[in-house]
């Protein structure tokens, strides 16, 4: 059997794997763990800062209409 690598991936390993399904409550949830991070580094007087502090309640509100907890 030939196992061939491809940029340090074993292709017969790869084709192993199943594409996991990604759901949009996913993706927002994956959103607002993201700018929770970002918001700790970032001072709020500026406007990034409160740019990223605005958009937080707007992915938590998506986040309950979809049915998604909040969790952190």
């Amino acid at each position: 059997m030939e196992t061939t690598n491809i940029h340090g991936f074993y292709v017969n390993e790869i084709r192993k794997i199943k594409p996991k399904k990604f759901t949009a409550i996913n993706y927002l949830r994956n959103q607002l763990v993201f700018l929770h991070h970002i918001e700790k580094d970032l001072d709020s007087e500026t406007k990034v800062g409160m740019m990223v502090s605005a958009q937080i309640p707007n992915l938590e509100m998506a986040l309950d209409e979809l049915g998604g907890n909040n969790e952190r």
